[in-house]
């Protein structure tokens, strides 16, 4: 299979970078996305040319950004793109000064992060939670400390309390605004545990930091469902609120998010009952094989086999459980079956929902460009540093 993977990437190079019609600029749906596979697949592969498509994509992203470019979140506006452009100078695929590049943006940043924060817009993709990634990335800014104590003072003030426990109201439907409690990594209560993580393991406002990600914890684990019968651990939101049992097999909903978060949660408080929770949670998700079952339609990052793919291959690699390396080999296998359409890119279309159906798509977070990224963390020995963006590492 690994011949197959690395043809199908070289395959994604080759079709992302004659695909022009990049009208975005972001991290999960734009040019910068591409820009993290070019600079990844140039050292996958040695080559320049890739390197120099990489790099000159950032150079327009940077212009872009001069001419005014100001949505803020992480997955679609400036805290994405500046989270990207400290990556790759941290990582040594770009000699740069961020600093001088980003300094700009922190002020900014920072006001649009306490605005989506006093209107309970927490979301890690679309609002205050995503911001804060891009602060604790920024490696020389002088008030790196000062905006996260004061998010996390906010946290606390706006949270609930709910019997040893914390919870965040949030957003769950954006298209009806419905309201209620999400557990999810993607847009609930793991990224806000996740990020507070963080937080902590940079040294700030670790007394407080701590209470808040055992709470937030503790209410995760209270969503658990019991394992007889069950396809999925936990619910996609929480069961206070919940209008179905089932979460999909996935990155962004369900028991993956929740089993990573616990790993790395359980790592950083040093938490023998949170990795052990994790472990069975993963090794329960391993078994899970059904397409229909596990809600999986197509191969993107996001919600797909390349996604579950990852994330097993990325804890088999943290843990050396067996098991994972298997379930993670059967989700890369799903992935090259995938690539069925012959007018898709690389042969992957994403499957926008019954009103768009199939769409190309050559993104990170639902497109070829993240499916690549994936691939290529699954046949070489390249650190995918690269997930830090989904909350992974």
């Amino acid at each position: 299979m690994k011949k197959l993977l690395q043809r199908k990437i070289d395959e994604i190079y080759h079709c992302l970078n004659s695909n022009s019609d990049v009208s975005k600029v972001d991290l999960f749906t734009g040019s910068s996305g591409s820009a993290l596979f070019n600079f990844y697949y140039a050292k996958y592969r040695n080559d320049q040319e890739a390197y120099d498509k990489g790099y000159n994509q950032i150079i327009e992203v940077i212009d872009s950004i001069n001419s005014g470019f100001v949505y803020h979140t992480f997955s679609s506006g400036l805290a994405g793109i500046g989270w990207t452009i400290e990556h790759l100078a941290k990582n040594n695929f770009l000699d740069i000064d961020s600093d001088e590049l980003l300094s700009d943006l922190d002020e900014y940043l920072y006001s649009k992060m306490i605005e989506e924060l006093k209107i309970g817009r927490y979301d890690y993709l679309n609002g205050s939670i995503g911001i804060s990634l891009y602060f604790l990335s920024r490696k020389t800014l002088n008030k790196k400390a000062q905006y996260l104590e004061t998010l996390i003072d906010e946290l606390e003030l706006l949270s609930e309390k709910d019997v040893n426990s914390l919870k965040w109201k949030s957003v769950l439907y954006f298209r009806t605004g419905e309201e209620g409690y999400s557990i999810s990594l993607s847009h609930g209560i793991a990224s806000i545990a996740m990020l507070i993580g963080k937080i902590y393991k940079e040294g700030i406002h670790q007394v407080k930091a701590k209470k808040l990600i055992e709470g937030a914890v503790n209410y995760i684990l209270k969503q658990k469902k019991s394992s007889d019968g069950s396809n999925s651990l936990f619910p996609s939101h929480s069961l206070e609120n919940i209008d179905t049992l089932e979460s999909r097999l996935a990155w962004c909903f369900g028991d993956l998010g929740i089993a990573t978060t616990l790993w790395q949660l359980s790592k950083i408080l040093d938490r023998k009952d949170w990795e052990e929770e994790s472990i069975t949670i993963l090794l329960h998700s391993a078994k899970r094989r059904d397409l229909i079952e596990n809600m999986v339609s197509d191969a993107a990052l996001c919600h797909g086999t390349v996604g579950i793919a990852h994330v097993f291959n990325r804890m088999y690699l943290s843990t050396g459980i067996h098991q994972l390396k298997e379930a993670s080999e059967y989700w890369f296998d799903q992935t090259l079956k995938m690539a069925q359409f012959d007018d898709g890119l690389a042969g992957y279309k994403y499957w926008k929902g019954t009103e768009e159906g199939w769409v190309n798509d050559s993104g990170f977070l639902e497109g070829i460009a993240g499916i690549g990224l994936a691939l290529i963390s699954a046949v070489s020995d390249i650190d995918p540093t690269w997930d830090e963006c989904l909350l992974l590492s």
